[in-house]
């Protein structure tokens, strides 16, 4: 059975939540040249995602913020348990690579929502983008 796009944008926001919560502790802990401004970047799309996709939902008649007190901190708990830098930029790293995923395999689930299947298309070449970026970070960050 297809999950609904309303269910779709839930399950986006929920992680999207999570992971802002350990990108921002993230910038808070993290004095580096080349990382702390590409984490301002991630901290800032990630807002934007959650702002679009929570437009989207609203226009399905969904209530997108109920989602902060369903929101569990599995994520949050996992970057934490990332002490050294490297392993953190790794974490960040893992993280828009499984994000990248996921947004091309619901992509597909929504050959009938053309609407919300657009969305997840610009949000998933952002990532794309991002992820480019952050190897690029993590390149100049290991060149040092």
């Amino acid at each position: 059975m297809e999950q609904s796009s309303a269910s779709i944008l839930i399950k986006h926001n929920k992680a999207q939540l999570e992971r802002l919560a350990y990108l921002q502790e993230y910038r808070q802990n993290i004095d580096d040249r080349y990382v702390t401004p590409t984490l301002s970047l991630l901290i800032e799309d990630t807002q934007e995602a959650l702002a679009r996709v929570s437009s989207r939902l609203r226009q399905l008649g969904q209530a997108p913020g109920q989602l902060l007190e369903q929101t569990d901190t599995k994520l949050l708990n996992q970057s934490r348990a990332r002490r050294h830098l490297g392993d953190q930029l790794k974490f960040v790293r893992q993280g828009l690579s499984f994000q990248l995923d996921w947004y091309k395999n619901q992509i597909k689930h929504l050959q009938d929502d053309l609407e919300t299947q657009a969305v997840l298309v610009a949000l998933a070449q952002q990532t794309e983008f991002r992820l480019n970026q952050w190897d690029d970070t993590l390149a100049e960050y290991q060149s040092t």
